[in-house]
Formats: C-alpha cells, sequence, structure tokens
C-alpha cells in the first residue's frame, strides 16, 4: 500500500510537468496554446509551433514521463492487480489537470500511451487501445480527430473487460478512458462529425443525419476543371 501511494504521488508529478508547453516556450518563446485550435498545450501543437524536431522531442518526454513512474512501479517494486490502477492513471490526471497549468492541462493521449506501455509487461490495455485506435482510423473511420480519440478510447475501455484478466489494467483503462473522453468532450474540434465506412460516409449535420459517397482525389480533380 505505501509503494502503491508513493509511485502515484510520483506519477502525477511526473505526469504534471508539461514539456510541450515548457520547452516551445523556453528555447523559441513561443506558447503553444495559441497556434492550435483547441489551444491545448499538447505535443501536437507543439509540433505545428515550433517544428518536428522540438515538437517530437515534447512528444517524446510526455509519453516518458507517464512511461517511467509506471515502468518503475511494475518492474523493480512488483507493484500489481488493483494498487497498480491508481500508479496508471495518475501520470494522465496529472497531464490532464497540471498544477503548473493552473489545472488546465494537455487532453492527454501521449501520456496515456506512456502509462500503458509502462505496465505492457502485465496488462494488455496498450494492445488494446492500438487496435481500436487503428480500427477507427482505418477501417470505421471517425472524423474530427476529437471524436475519432473519444470513439477509440471507449471502444477500449470496454474490450479490456471482456478479453484482459488484469483487474489493474481494466479500472487504469477505464479511468484513462474517462479522462481522454471528457478533456476530448469539453474541447472538441470544430469539424463537422461524420463516420466513413468503404465508400460511404455518414455525416452529422445540424442534427440531421446525412448518407454519401466519400470524396476521392478523382472527384476533386474532375470538380477543378468544370
Amino acid at each position: 500500500m505505501r509503494t502503491c501511494i508513493v509511485m502515484t504521488c510520483a506519477g502525477f508529478i511526473s505526469g504534471s510537468v508539461m514539456y510541450a508547453y515548457f520547452l516551445p516556450k523556453w528555447i523559441r518563446n513561443v506558447d503553444v496554446r495559441l497556434e492550435g485550435e483547441d489551444g491545448n498545450p499538447g505535443s501536437s501543437n507543439a509540433i505545428a509551433a515550433v517544428g518536428k524536431g522540438l515538437g517530437l522531442l515534447c512528444m517524446f518526454l510526455d509519453v516518458f514521463k507517464a512511461f517511467a513512474p509506471v515502468f518503475a512501479a511494475v518492474t523493480w517494486m512488483d507493484v500489481r492487480g488493483a494498487f497498480l490502477a491508481p500508479v496508471m492513471a495518475a501520470p494522465v490526471l496529472g497531464h490532464a489537470f497540471s498544477p503548473l497549468l493552473r489545472f488546465k492541462g494537455g487532453k492527454a493521449v501521449s501520456a496515456s500511451f506512456g502509462s500503458l506501455l509502462g505496465a505492457a509487461a502485465v496488462s494488455g490495455a496498450l494492445g488494446i487501445l492500438v487496435i481500436s485506435m487503428l480500427v477507427v482510423k482505418f477501417i470505421v473511420v471517425v472524423h474530427p480527430d476529437s471524436a475519432k480519440v473519444v470513439t477509440a478510447f471507449i471502444a477500449a475501455a470496454l474490450a479490456i473487460w471482456a478479453v484482459d484478466s488484469d483487474m489493474g489494467g481494466r479500472v487504469a483503462m477505464t479511468v484513462i478512458s474517462g479522462v481522454v473522453c471528457v478533456k476530448h468532450m469539453v474541447n472538441p474540434n470544430k469539424d463537422e462529425l461524420g463516420i466513413s465506412i468503404g465508400p460511404l460516409c455518414v455525416r452529422f449535420e445540424n442534427r440531421k443525419i446525412r448518407l454519401g459517397r466519400k470524396i476521392s482525389k478523382d472527384d476533386i480533380n474532375n470538380g477543378s476543371r468544370m
């Protein structure tokens, strides 16, 4: 119990360090929250604001800051089962509600992957989330990105209870999914909601559902000649 509490606190502190905000601010004097439509202090906006070099470093650090405490708890301190759940959730909560930014943190996708990667030796949560992300990206394509992320995390949270017996991973995936979904639903992308399956596209416009065909590059080229 004591180890669980210590590592949960360590994970929250580590997760609350907003590298994607502070590094661009210190190195380039750029506030990444002003670069994207969502005002998110995350690595995606860092890449857009300061380029791939520094932006990808920010993304790596956002993943690593969640990976490190969870991996240490699993590998060196033998934290398992229900005791692992708060350790896994803590870095994600720290990132999403960082006290260093007055509890207005990021959307926590990178931190989520880092935390699940740290527990990969004892939990299948990472693999389930990766599969869910691939499905909504390439098979049942949900857009915009905020809706895609919400769908993938909800699917992963439901699937893990059916296919993974590790209680720590189950609870952690559920909590992490809840945090990520809330952050994306409160601050979503402004694009129109839609779902594409094969050649069909279902769009939700002003509370009306419209069924059509996905626009291809040929359609765009043909339209430009008209």
